[in-house]
């Protein structure tokens, strides 16, 4: 034997290793929620078990509900009352959002706004929502004016705090290369600061859908005359439950297309994030 032989007679091979095994494809969508389904049916089971056991002014049944909602949204006049309960939460959660932006940026670029803001803020926040729809029936005697102004009032906190701490996050290589193109304000508000907020503002404005809905119901409610929650009220002073209810889902029908609406809109404006279904 020779010595190149002996040699490699000496070599101790390399463990292979063995195959990776293959990875099932990463779905696009989300799994169908099983567990949420069965949370939902559990909830309808017991209420029609309390509906046959207790007043129906108090648990109406499913199928009485369900007859209820039926006839009352389909009513002309009832596709108005809903039409203009969600302009009034829209137009006014979308002025909220450009006053809260507008306050949240100049907070962020003047450290003695910051200062003089953040307490009010934070003040503001002390006081319940109900308080703020009372003072709006003292201030105001439009009823318009009432809901905008409650409205604005409960959604600008969180608005505000995502505006200036989506500003302040914009790292500052970012400006510094922007700034050495030259560009007009116009240019860097578009082309940097909005692009670098998207995200901030958007979870804001998913956020306080909910809360835009509740605050306008509740103003409707205490001092409307038109609206849902005028006919809440007076579905209450009825003992109408099952028309409490079938007005109550026109406000969830609301506030899940909303979020629907919102969750299509921040996959296409965020569109170059990589999502976590992307990583696997």
């Amino acid at each position: 034997m020779t010595a190149h032989a002996a040699e490699r007679s000496n070599v101790v091979p390399l463990p292979v290793a063995a195959p990776a095994e293959p990875q099932p494809p990463a779905r696009a969508g989300h799994r169908f929620n099983v567990e949420g389904l069965v949370a939902v049916v559990a909830v309808l089971i017991a209420w029609e078990a309390a509906s046959a056991v207790l007043p129906p002014f108090l648990f109406p049944s499913i199928g009485t509900v369900a007859a209820t909602t039926l006839e009352v949204l389909g009513d002309p006049a009832a596709l108005g009352t809903v039409a203009l309960t969600y302009a009034r939460i829209v137009l006014w959660l979308a002025v909220a959002f450009a006053v809260s932006t507008a306050l949240g940026i100049w907070a962020a670029r003047r450290v003695r706004v910051d200062r003089a803001l953040v307490p009010l803020i934070q003040l503001k926040q002390g006081i319940p929502g109900i308080c703020w729809a009372i003072f709006a029936i003292i201030w105001f005697e439009g009823m318009e004016t009432r809901i905008a102004f409650v409205v604005v009032i409960s959604t600008l906190p969180s608005l505000f705090f995502q505006a200036r701490d989506g500003f302040r996050a914009i790292p500052h290589e970012l400006w510094d290369m922007v700034r050495a193109l030259r560009p007009s304000r116009w240019a860097m508000a578009t082309r940097l600061v909005l692009p670098a907020m998207n995200p901030a503002m958007l979870t804001g404005l998913r956020i306080n859908l909910g809360t835009a809905a509740r605050v306008t119901i509740t103003a409707e409610l205490l001092a409307g005359i038109s609206g849902i929650g005028h006919h809440l009220r007076s579905a209450q002073e009825q003992f109408r439950m099952d028309i409490v209810l079938a007005w109550t889902v026109a406000i969830v029908l609301f506030v899940l297309l909303g979020d629907f609406a919102m969750s299509r809109v921040e996959r296409y404006a965020l569109r170059w994030r990589r999502r976590p279904e992307d990583a696997r």
